[in-house]
């Protein structure tokens, strides 16, 4: 639990935060690891400074060696309305269900690590579009362990959602077990914890905070100052479940586990001895984690993938209507469940919000056909909104 960090350190941090190279950051985080009193409350705080400066220093070795001419992961551009990486171990069938439910072409082949780097493709849901990724699989690592190839893991962090591919032919329980330990060492979770916080910097508006639950022993006024003594002026905070500062602070300073809506899906349901396999992954898991049982090679069950990844994700689909016109626009806006119209209309223009006087509503969240609503109006999946300013 981070505590009693100095203002250089904050502002060190900050620093970190804003090295716009992995050189730079490397530089930063160490001056940042040097003022952190050294303390027990602060040593999974180094810990983790220091695995940030050990993966970056990797990724400038391995760009060295390459002679910078392959770009780094997140080079690959976000679209749609989410992104989801798809990870596994080899041979698990992570090519074939890109294949099997977009236009990719990514290599289906039949020796192990055919994929050597993030392929992308469009799965269609309705009329909501997901980018999923398939990632190199994990490799062997030491002490048994299996980990994340160079730059998987910076793009497990950043997407919106994974889905996690075991193999139904092999032991699906030990495959599982092993990714979720990967996931762990890289400070992100596929189980949603009682509580949450999640951190969105934003250009303006200062600090919003939206929180679902309790802050406990703490103000707005004083999650909102903690933030700004790192340097953090203008954000969107959300919270779920019974929250603490040490909480944000551990939010800030990216100590926490970050939660991602995840999918299991268990391959190969085609082969004769799949039935046992799947329900002996089913009896060996937490049951608060979404499977899907389905065979890329029959396409068996794969239908049902775009719903799951909607549900799991937690988003709505909100039509917006001009005043004035006869209809709504064909194309929705992709907004988490929970959001408000002030929230929407932030987030088609901050002019928008400022200048919000009404809204009319047409949907689950209206009580009636163009109810007339204000900016703290919660909106449903499938509403149309008109927003007056």
């Amino acid at each position: 639990m981070p505590a009693n960090l100095t203002a250089e350190a904050k502002a060190k941090w900050n620093k970190a935060e804003q090295a716009r190279t992995a050189k730079e950051k490397i530089l930063a985080l160490q001056e940042f690891l040097s003022a952190i009193p050294k303390h027990k409350g602060n040593e999974r705080l180094r810990a983790q400074t220091k695995r940030k400066i050990a993966l970056l220093k990797a990724e400038v070795q391995a760009k060295q060696r390459r002679g910078g001419s392959r770009a780094t992961e997140r080079s690959l551009q976000k679209t749609g309305a989410a992104e989801i990486a798809i990870l596994g171990l080899t041979k698990v069938g992570r090519s074939s269900l890109l294949s099997a439910v977009t236009a990719a072409k990514p290599v289906v082949a039949a020796y192990p690590y055919a994929t050597k780097e993030s392929v992308p493709g469009m799965l269609l849901f309705e009329d909501v579009q997901f980018q999923l990724v398939e990632l190199p699989a994990l490799v062997p690592g030491s002490e048994g362990r299996f980990v994340f190839q160079e730059g998987s893991a910076d793009l497990v962090r950043t997407c919106d959602g994974l889905i996690v591919m075991v193999d139904l032919s092999t032991d699906p329980v030990e495959q599982l077990r092993a990714i979720l330990a990967e996931l762990g060492r890289s400070q992100v979770s596929a189980q949603r914890s009682e509580s949450n916080v999640i951190i969105q910097k934003t250009r303006s508006e200062g600090v919003q905070l939206f929180a679902t639950g309790h802050l406990m022993g703490c103000t707005r006024d004083e999650v909102s100052s903690l933030l700004k003594s790192y340097g953090v002026s203008n954000a969107i905070v959300r919270t779920t479940g019974d929250v603490t500062l040490d909480d944000i602070e551990d939010a800030i300073l990216e100590t926490n586990l970050i939660y991602k809506p995840t999918i299991v899906l268990a391959n190969k349901a085609d082969l004769t001895d799949a039935p046992a396999s799947a329900r002996r992954l089913l009896d060996n898991m937490d049951s608060k984690m979404s499977v899907l049982v389905a065979s890329c090679l029959t396409r068996t069950g794969l239908s049902e993938l775009g719903k799951r990844l909607f549900e799991a994700l937690e988003i709505a689909r909100i039509y917006t209507k001009e005043p004035n016109a006869t209809r709504p626009s064909p194309e929705p806006f992709i907004i988490k469940k929970g959001t408000t119209v002030g929230e929407l209309s932030r987030q088609i223009h901050s002019v928008l919000f400022r200048q919000f006087k009404y809204a009319r509503v047409w949907g689950k969240s209206a009580s009636y056909d163009g109810e007339r609503v204000g900016i703290g109006h919660i909106l449903s999946d499938g509403d149309i909104v008109q927003i007056h300013a």
